[in-house]
C-alpha cells in the first residue's frame, strides 16, 4: 500500500516576507492611508509641514515599487515590479498625481526626491523570495511566484495516491515518485537530485497531461516550465527552460547519439552550466529544473550504465471510453475542490525515505527498454524507405527532415542509416556528378562495366539503372 509517511510537524516552505506589490492600493502606491503610514514610520508631524512628510512617504513607497533600470540619452527608464514592464519618469509622475489629485509640479518634485535602487534586469529563480531580491550585492528580478493554492496538511490526499497507483500499478514506484515530488517541494533551493522522470503510455486517456497540470497547480505556474516537443531543448537559449523547479516535455522523442540526448544528459547531471542565450554571450547559468518527459512510447535512448532516468509506464487499465471519461471527471472534480491543496499539504509534510542522490531505481520498464531498444531515428528512416519502394539508391540528403527532427549529428548519420538496413556503396557517376550512395541490404547492386553504368535489382525483381534508381528527395532542411 502507499504509505503517506507524514512528519510529526508540517514542513512548510519558508514564509515569504510581505512585499510591496501585495499591499498596493488602486493608485498602485500606498496600501494604507498616508497618515497611518507616517505613524508606522515613527514620524511625528508636529512642527513640520505635513506636505513635506507626505512627499517623503510617497517617494519612499515609489522606491519600493520602481527600480532604476537604465539611462538612454536624456531618458531614465524604470522597472515596475507590479506590471513587469519598463516605464519612464512621466509614468511615475502620473502614478503620484492619482493620489489626492496632486498637482503635476508637486508630483515631479516627489519623483525627483526619490532615491531609486539600480536594478540588473538579468533574472534569478529563488523560490519563496520576494519579487526583487538582493543577489550577490545586486538587485535583480525573481522569476518565482507563489502558487495560487495554499497547502493543506490536514487535507486527505488519498485520492492522489490511488490515482498514481492506478497508472503506475506499483506501490514502490508510486512511493518513489512521491518522494521525488516531496523533496523538491520541501527543499526548493537545494541542488536538484540528478534524476529525470520518463513516463510513457498510450496517447490520450491515461492522464499524463493531468499530472503535468497538477505539478503546475501545486508548485506554482512560474515553477513549472512546459514545452510541447523536445525541439525547444536544442534551440539557442534553451538554458532558459531549465531555470525553474520542473521542466516538462509533453511529446518526448529522443535518440542516442543526438545533440538533444547530449543536452539532456548534461543538463540533468549538473546544477550550473556555461551556455549562451539569444542575443547574449556565453555566461554561467543556474539550471535547477528537474526534467519530466512524457511520451507515447518506451525510451529508445537508455544506455546500459544509465543512472539518471526513472522509467515508468503510465497506463490506466479501463476498458470503455465512457468509464475512462467518468474516472477523470471524478478525479478532476476532486482536484478542483481541495485536492491540489491536499497534495501540497502532503508533499510539505511527507517523510522522505528514498535517497534521491543515488541512481534512479531499475524498474521493469527500464530493464525492458535496455533489452529491446528501438531508435526513433532508425524507425523513421525505415518508414521513409518503405514509402520509396521504386527507388534503390539513397544519399544522406534524402533524410534531412529526419536529421533535423532529432538533431542528429553529421558524424552519427551513417550509423543510423546502417542500423536502418542501408549499405554504403560509395561514389558512383550519376548525371555528371559522383554522389556517395546507399542501397537496401535486400537489394542487389551491379557495378558499372565498360560503357554500362551502375544498376540496382530491387527486391521486387525489377532492375533499374542508377539515374532512375536514385531518390532525389531532399526534404525541407537547409
Amino acid at each position: 500500500m502507499i504509505h503517506p509517511r507524514v512528519l510529526p510537524y508540517p514542513l512548510q516552505p519558508a514564509q515569504t516576507t510581505q512585499h510591496p506589490e501585495q499591499t498596493l492600493d488602486a493608485a498602485g502606491v500606498l496600501g494604507c492611508p498616508l497618515r497611518d503610514f507616517l505613524e508606522k514610520q515613527g514620524c511625528n508631524p508636529t512642527g513640520i509641514h505635513m506636505n513635506t512628510l507626505e512627499d517623503q512617504a510617497i517617494a519612499q513607497k515609489l522606491t519600493q515599487r520602481f527600480y532604476k533600470l537604465k539611462i538612454q540619452g536624456t531618458q531614465t527608464y524604470y522597472w515596475d515590479i507590479v506590471t513587469g514592464g519598463e516605464v519612464q519618469a512621466m509614468h511615475l509622475i502620473g502614478v503620484v498625481m492619482q493620489l489626492r489629485s496632486q498637482s503635476i509640479e508637486r508630483a515631479k518634485r516627489i519623483v525627483s526626491m526619490a532615491n531609486f535602487k539600480p536594478l540588473w534586469k538579468q533574472p534569478v529563480y529563488l523560490p519563496n523570495k520576494p519579487v526583487i531580491v538582493l543577489f550577490h550585492g545586486l538587485y535583480r528580478p525573481n522569476l518565482w511566484r507563489s502558487p495560487d493554492i495554499t497547502p493543506n496538511p490536514e487535507g486527505n490526499a488519498e485520492r492522489f495516491f490511488e490515482h498514481l497507483n492506478d497508472v503506475l500499478d506499483c506501490d514502490d514506484k508510486t512511493n518513489y515518485l512521491l518522494d521525488v515530488l516531496a523533496w523538491r517541494y520541501q527543499h526548493p533551493n537545494q541542488p536538484k537530485p540528478h534524476i529525470a522522470l520518463y513516463l510513457f503510455g498510450e496517447q490520450g486517456g491515461a492522464g499524463k497531461s493531468t499530472f503535468a497540470e497538477t505539478l503546475t497547480h501545486v508548485f506554482g505556474r512560474e515553477s513549472v516550465k512546459t514545452v510541447n516537443t523536445t525541439k525547444e531543448l536544442t534551440s539557442k537559449g534553451s538554458v532558459d527552460y531549465w531555470s525553474r523547479t520542473w521542466l516538462v516535455v509533453e511529446e518526448a522523442q529522443v535518440s542516442q547519439g543526438t545533440a538533444l540526448y547530449d543536452n539532456i544528459k548534461s543538463f540533468t547531471g549538473t546544477d550550473e552550466i556555461d551556455a549562451d542565450k539569444k542575443y547574449e554571450n556565453v555566461s554561467k547559468h543556474q539550471i535547477p529544473a528537474q526534467l519530466v518527459m512524457l511520451s507515447n512510447r518506451p525510451p529508445a535512448f537508455i544506455e546500459n550504465n544509465d543512472r539518471r532516468f526513472f522509467v515508468c509506464r503510465w497506463h490506466l487499465d479501463i476498458d470503455t471510453p465512457q468509464d475512462r471519461q467518468q474516472y477523470f471527471t471524478t478525479y478532476r472534480r476532486w482536484l478542483e475542490s481541495g485536492g491540489y491543496e491536499a497534495i501540497a499539504g502532503h508533499l510539505a509534510t511527507r517523510e522522505i525515505s528514498a535517497d534521491l542522490y543515488q541512481a534512479a531505481p531499475m524498474t521493469p520498464e527500464k530493464v525492458q527498454a535496455l533489452a529491446f531498444q528501438t531508435d526513433p531515428v532508425v524507425e523513421d528512416i525505415q518508414e521513409f524507405l518503405a514509402e520509396k519502394t521504386t527507388y534503390g539508391l539513397f544519399t544522406t540528403d534524402n533524410f534531412n527532415d529526419i536529421w533535423r527532427k532529432y538533431s542528429v549529428k553529421s558524424t552519427q548519420r551513417k550509423h543510423k542509416m546502417a542500423e536502418a538496413g542501408l549499405l554504403s556503396y560509395g561514389r558512383t557517376l550519376i548525371d555528371g556528378k559522383q554522389p556517395t550512395v546507399w542501397y537496401r541490404n535486400t537489394d542487389k547492386i551491379y557495378p558499372p562495366v565498360g560503357k554500362y553504368g551502375l544498376y540496382v535489382e530491387l527486391v521486387s525483381g525489377q532492375t533499374v539503372k542508377a539515374d532512375d534508381a536514385l531518390c532525389r528527395f531532399r526534404g525541407d532542411f537547409h
